[in-house]
């Protein structure tokens, strides 16, 4: 705490401000314990702390052992129950999916996918990414495009494509919100009216000057959720090889997005 507010926000990936409120829920976990059972080897500030580091890092749970003091099983098993108790909280969480149906009406939302590597599966034909030409799993990010503030995440595996992957999520915007995508989505008109894809050119047809200048102005409009991109990934557990269950991916991912639209909150 004695770290100005940027080397916290460097070594940790949040603000002083997001900490405080990530430590008053476990705070209030304390609190509302009824059974007095074995004292935790970590206070609450140490297994927050803990937890960013595990995120920010990604180093093994052996290394943040040593490093704390502790078994690297009681790593583990601090982290998860430092996730379970912030998202059992509901300050750090998306928005509903349905309210981006039914009622909110945005100007414009942005889709893109990210791939991250991971372990090698038993089934590995699903997991197989022909354009990263490894195993990945996907993460789908949709953002608003105005305040760049994250609306709704998903997860797929590597061998997914990017449109099945939005179709199969079931995530759908208002009919009046102008969705843009990357040329990854051709064909998503067919689900949603208003939406911006670039132009493809073939063999035959090459793209005119008016199609390539609008590219370019659609591509330069689709910077701002790479910059997202930027800021989840700033987690490395969001970055280098996976190395977890699979099934906790979405949970992390769904925590880390709350977390940056709190750091937007905390900029603006």
């Amino acid at each position: 705490m004695k770290l100005n507010r940027v080397r916290f926000k460097r070594r940790t990936g949040v603000y002083p401000e997001t900490f405080e409120a990530m430590r008053d829920v476990l705070d209030q976990r304390e609190q509302a314990k009824t059974k007095a059972g074995r004292p935790a080897a970590l206070t609450p500030d140490e297994q927050l702390l803990l937890t960013l580091e595990f995120w920010r890092e990604y180093r093994t749970q052996a290394h943040l052992g040593d490093d704390w003091g502790v078994h690297e099983t009681t790593v583990l098993r601090t982290v998860e129950r430092v996730e379970a108790a912030l998202l059992a909280s509901g300050q750090f969480s998306l928005p509903r999916r349905s309210a981006l149906t039914t009622e909110t009406v945005y100007s414009a939302v942005l889709v893109d996918v990210s791939e991250v590597p991971c372990e090698r599966p038993k089934k590995q034909r699903t997991w197989y990414s022909g354009k990263k030409k490894r195993h990945t799993q996907k993460m789908q990010l949709m953002i608003e495009a105005v305040t760049g503030r994250i609306l709704c995440v998903g997860t797929g595996r590597g061998a997914t494509h990017d449109l099945t992957l939005l179709r199969d999520s079931g995530v759908r915007v208002h009919q009046e919100t102008a969705l843009i995508t990357d040329a990854g989505y051709q064909g998503i008109a067919h689900d949603h009216t208003l939406s911006l894809t670039p132009h493809k050119a073939t063999a035959r047809v090459p793209l005119s000057e008016e199609q390539r200048h609008e590219n370019r102005v659609l591509a330069h409009f689709r910077q701002r959720i790479e910059h997202v991109i930027r800021r989840l990934k700033i987690f490395r557990v969001l970055k280098e090889t996976y190395r977890h269950r699979r099934r906790r991916f979405a949970l992390r991912l769904h925590l880390i997005a709350a977390l940056v639209n709190l750091t937007l909150d905390v900029q603006s």
